[in-house]
């Protein structure tokens, strides 16, 4: 993932963070290689967290033994909550839930309000003078990573030169509605990445200009898409 956090080593501990008996978990075990997302059930300061077991449809192994170290990942507010616990019991009755031993050391990081998360979108970008006929304008381009500032697009060639403007229209799908995005973006920089298949140029655009609907929209959408990176959300922007 390559959201821009401010990360901290930490001497708070869970009761600290006053987290919420049913808040989403994701949960990571490295052998055998499985990951999931869990509800916090409970948890008792310097006793051990209960954590809801995986379904049988998640597709987790079934030989996840008692002493695996698991890697636990959770939003406390505003920040991003990291520890790594031992499975100590499974249990299957009155309902499936795992006990893992209390965290030592807890990482947090804190959620920047500009922070990027990964995206795939195929955008189309155009000269930002409608009467201009610049050639090779307009042209199809990939956006891998957004913030409320701005994006990132990967082309085949160098677009043009920093400080030009563009219009970028591309489609964002919130929950179940779809949004056209068209909105007006300055040329920030430009990076070229050598591929096997060969080169890819990484240019970095700025939003200017944005009325306040669409700065809730690319907001919403920011917000949605990190929410499905640390596990909370399905790819569609569902609630798992």
């Amino acid at each position: 993932m390559t959201l821009t956090l401010e990360s901290t080593q930490t001497a708070k501990t869970l009761t600290d963070l006053r987290l919420q008996i049913g808040d989403p978990v994701r949960v990571e075990i490295r052998s055998p290689r499985a990951k999931f997302t869990a509800r916090l059930v409970g948890y008792m300061e310097n006793g051990g967290i209960m954590i809801s077991a995986p379904s049988s449809t998640s597709g987790v192994p079934t030989l996840i033994n008692e002493g695996n170290m698991a890697s636990l990942r959770l939003i406390s507010g505003n920040r991003i909550c990291h520890f790594t616990s031992k499975i100590l019991k499974q249990y299957d009755q009155p309902f499936g839930y795992w006990l893992l031993a209390y965290p030592q050391t807890i990482e947090l990081k804190r959620i920047r309000g500009h922070s990027r998360v990964p995206v795939r979108l195929s955008c189309s970008i155009d000269d930002y003078d409608e009467m201009s006929e610049r050639e090779g304008l307009p042209a199809s381009a990939l956006c891998v990573d957004m913030s409320q500032s701005g994006l990132c697009l990967q082309l085949p060639y160098a677009l043009g030169d920093i400080g030009e403007h563009y219009y970028l229209t591309t489609r964002l799908r919130i929950g179940d509605i779809d949004q056209v995005l068209l909105v007006p973006v300055e040329l920030r920089n430009i990076h070229n990445s050598s591929l096997e298949s060969g080169s890819l140029f990484n240019h970095g655009f700025k939003f200017f200009e944005l009325d306040e609907d669409t700065r809730l929209i690319i907001a919403a959408f920011v917000y949605q898409q990190f929410l499905v990176e640390t596990g909370h959300l399905d790819q569609t922007g569902q609630e798992l």
